[in-house]
């Protein structure tokens, strides 16, 4: 491939992303370009990453309602919202944690890295461009103290260590999801 054909195939691939970006947002310009003209760079989004957090039961099946006892799975997954590479530090070898709220408060029932200890050394993640992650765990819905999470209504987050996650990990934050509703009948 010479050089010239290298430039047209970057330029088509740069409108190509411009064209898909609109498409994807609904907005619609127009506008023209002159052969040599160089094309706009494409912004990255506002925000690195977005996070979610699906509830399942033992069986695979995403709900919000749960028989007491039955064991909750939660699904969270995060994704890197950019076109660059990105690299998250952690303090230590614990990078993600889930939490268990009272439902419309902050007061914390059950936090899955309450009572476990992690390596103390700096780890790190790399998100490739647009890539995610999924941490996936199995919680009988035990508590601290032994018992069942009793019947009731409850919120639960899943989360990367973001930095103030520990001294609050209801903050705001694009790298915990939010907050997702639940009932133990």
């Amino acid at each position: 491939m010479n050089s010239r054909e290298t430039k047209r195939g970057r330029m088509m691939a740069r409108l190509a992303i411009l064209v898909g970006i609109c498409l994807s947002t609904g907005a619609y310009t127009s506008c023209s370009f002159r052969s040599g003209d160089p094309l706009p760079e494409v912004p990255e989004p506002h925000e690195t990453f977005s996070s979610t957090l699906t509830l399942r039961d033992v069986s695979g099946v995403e709900t919000e309602s749960f028989v007491f006892g039955e064991p909750v799975r939660f699904d969270f997954r995060i994704v890197n919202l950019t076109s660059r590479q990105q690299r998250v530090q952690f303090p230590d070898a614990q990078d993600h944690d889930f939490v268990v709220v009272n439902g419309g408060s902050t007061q914390i029932r059950w936090k899955w890295s309450q009572n476990l200890a992690f390596t103390q050394a700096t780890t790190e993640l790399m998100f490739e461009p647009h890539a995610s992650k999924t941490y996936t765990l199995y919680w009988p819905g035990t508590l601290a103290d032994g018992t069942q999470l009793p019947v009731g209504a409850y919120q639960a987050r899943g989360a990367l260590l973001f930095d103030g996650f520990r001294a609050n990990p209801l903050a705001p934050n694009e790298m915990g999801s939010t907050l997702q509703s639940f009932t133990v009948r």
